[in-house]
């Protein structure tokens, strides 16, 4: 069991009632995955009619938008946490003609942050593709994390893939985490025992037929993006290296082509697959394909309620210290 399993599988009682405004929900793999983790989901934003009748099947009595374009965000519930896997399209090496953030879909990046910008919500949780890295010449990045900073978010990245959390798919997503106008999102990754932690022991005591998410994530080498707002880890070799002027050089695009992603489903090819649904069509398919991956989102979220619970305990640790000296 790796251990991005292994966290899940651990028993995770939560102190910390976190509220989740959701945008670009698709049909609802955040939301599913933060809700597992033990945070409450109060809104959703999605354009796709099919996508909301899945959202409106599964979460009924969540206020749903449809278009983020017109959405005020003065009627957005409160929440602390946002998530938002918005359009890949122009971001992705799957559109050969793809015109990053700049594009109509991808650009709603900047949308989403000017409600942000209004809103100012304490977390925030992303994801896209990894084309993200290399997309405008590697400057889409740092777009991202410019806009981020700008807006008081510090934290940083990570890539993972579906194959990680256990499941017999091969795709890698970018995601996220930011605390605002605190370093709280940086516990995330320098904390994290799936990320950081020594596994020497645990790699002794047993033979695994995967990789743990530690060395998934982490090993040989990964490439660590740095700079003053946060930092990331990937696996990519070759993205455009913009954000890490040291390594010199200029490196081509990365190939993030997801399966599904703007094709049909090839029933032939996967409908005798134990477990496939007859009901699993083109449209479902792609929508699946398109979606965020549940475990990993879930995993999100039980580490950021951990950071909050060990932030509550601290504070009041302090207040108690305080009211002994001046008792």
């Amino acid at each position: 069991m790796n251990h991005l399993l292994l966290a899940l599988s651990r028993p995770f009682k939560p102190s910390a009632d976190m509220r989740v405004s959701s945008f670009f929900a698709g049909i609802g793999g955040f939301d599913l995955g933060l809700e597992r983790a033990g945070m409450n989901v109060v809104f959703q934003c999605e354009l796709d009619p099919f996508c909301q009748q899945i959202l409106k099947r599964h979460w009924p009595h969540v206020p749903l938008h449809d278009d983020i374009t017109t959405l005020n965000p003065a009627t957005i519930p409160a929440a602390d946490l946002w998530c938002a896997g918005w359009p890949c399209q122009d971001l992705s090496t799957a559109n050969t003609e793809r015109t990053g953030l700049s594009g109509k879909r991808s650009g709603l990046f900047f949308t989403f942050m000017d409600l942000v910008r209004e809103v100012q919500p304490a977390w925030l949780v992303m994801e896209n593709v990894p084309g993200l890295l290399s997309a405008e010449q590697g400057t889409a990045l740092e777009t991202v994390i410019d806009t981020l900073e700008a807006d008081g978010y510090l934290g940083g990245w990570v890539s993972c893939n579906a194959l990680d959390s256990g499941l017999p798919h091969n795709r890698d997503r970018v995601f996220f985490i930011a605390s605002f106008r605190s370093e709280r999102a940086y516990h995330f990754f320098t904390d994290s025992s799936e990320l950081s932690g020594d596994t020497s022991a645990r790699e002794s005591s047993k033979t695994k037929t995967r990789p743990d998410f530690r060395q998934v994530a982490l090993r040989d080498n990964p490439l660590v993006v740095q700079r003053r707002g946060g930092f990331g880890y990937t696996l990519a070799k070759s993205i455009c290296p913009t954000l890490r002027a040291q390594t010199g050089g200029h490196q081509g695009g990365h190939s993030d082509r997801p399966i599904l992603c703007g094709e049909e489903l090839d029933m032939d090819r996967v409908g005798a697959a134990d477990g496939v649904s007859s009901r699993l069509d083109g449209r479902r398919g792609r929508l699946i394909g398109n979606a965020v991956v549940p475990t990993i989102s879930e995993w999100i979220g039980k580490r950021i309620l951990e950071i909050e619970i060990l932030e509550q305990k601290n504070m009041a640790s302090d207040r108690s210290s305080l009211n002994h000296i001046t008792s």
